[in-house]
């Protein structure tokens, strides 16, 4: 029961009017999706409270994709049975790429809209809406594939992690031939496969061309030296000493630290103090931001190595713990 209370606060929240869809459109669109067929693509807009819901018919042996791109964060879509007010899919809480296995025969609806803050301020956001049908396709360990991917078969160029599973998305980071990726599922967008990946080492995340992977061994973990920092229990991208004081006039001595990087410039980086103590500092577009501890963080110095004082603390960080290489 209380699942449902919380389902039934987030529609009330961000779906108004899902049950009677007239109420928020006179006219849904009706559109026909050929399963395996190359995605439609919908190119439109939306203002402050307008919704515009699509309708499409579909078989439970389906997946329906949709992926949104868009001009404004506020700017989402959730995903229902048309005879049902309960979400299949809250773009919100879950992201702008969905595949959802369709549980019965009928219609679905895709609806477009703003969060509520945003509707109320009467914002506006251009969007680009790529629907489409088919089976699915799983790559990670429950479902037979492997855990690990490889680069493989490129000649010349890099191989593009993008945004999101199709070429309509930016170019977040490049990837050359060998580089291990941990394998995070694939999908069908039209007749190719896409697959979600983080990168090792530099912590990158989107989504890469299928034909270009094939399995791998799990990356080599760094070693933590012994007493160091045990962190959030996701294996460390690099681990090492980093000049450290705790106190006011001490003189600075070796701490070991270990890092979990989110792409360029983010990263967490924990250090051991001793007596199973832990600093953690945040990074993030390549600025400490936020600490575990009570007294407040600063930046003495942004250059390399990064100065960080936290309270009575002195810390000196490598720009290459941060950015990797």
């Amino acid at each position: 029961m209380r699942s449902r209370i919380i389902q039934s606060f987030f529609i009330a929240a961000f779906w108004p009017g899902l049950a009677t869809i007239s109420s928020a459109q006179d006219t849904p669109e009706r559109l026909e999706l050929q399963t395996g067929a190359a995605p439609r693509v919908i190119e439109s807009s939306i203002t402050g409270e307008q919704i515009i819901d699509y309708v499409i018919a579909g078989e439970p042996s389906q997946i329906l994709s949709v992926d949104l791109q868009t001009t404004n964060a506020s700017n989402y879509f959730n995903i229902s049975r048309a005879d049902s007010p309960e979400a299949l899919f809250i773009g919100s809480t879950r992201g702008t790429v969905a595949d959802i296995p369709l549980p019965e025969t009928g219609e679905y609806v895709v609806r477009i809209y703003l969060v509520r803050a945003a509707a109320r301020r009467n914002e506006s956001a251009r969007f680009s809406l790529a629907l489409g049908l088919g089976a699915p396709e799983f790559a990670d360990s429950l479902f037979g594939g492997p855990d690990f991917w490889a680069v493989s078969g490129l000649e010349r160029d890099a191989l593009n992690v993008r945004a999101g599973p199709s070429i309509r998305y930016r170019v977040v980071s490049k990837l050359r031939n060998g580089h291990v990726l941990t394998n995070r599922g694939c999908r069908l967008t039209g007749t190719e496969r896409w697959c979600n990946i983080r990168a090792s080492g530099s912590g990158v995340t989107g989504w890469v061309a299928g034909r270009y992977l094939v399995e791998a061994a799990a990356p080599r973990v760094p070693e933590v030296p012994v007493g160091g920092p045990v962190g959030n229990g996701t294996p460390f991208d690099a681990a090492g000493f980093v000049p450290c004081a705790t106190d006011i006039g001490q003189t600075a001595r070796q701490c070991a630290f270990g890092v979990i990087r989110a792409g360029p410039g983010n990263a967490g980086v924990w250090i051991a103090l001793g007596n199973k103590i832990e600093r953690h500092i945040l990074f993030e577009g390549g600025v400490p931001v936020a600490t575990n501890a009570t007294a407040r963080i600063e930046v003495e110095s942004q250059s390399d190595p990064f100065l960080v004082s936290i309270g009575n603390e002195r810390y000196e960080i490598a720009h290459a713990i941060v950015y990797g290489g």
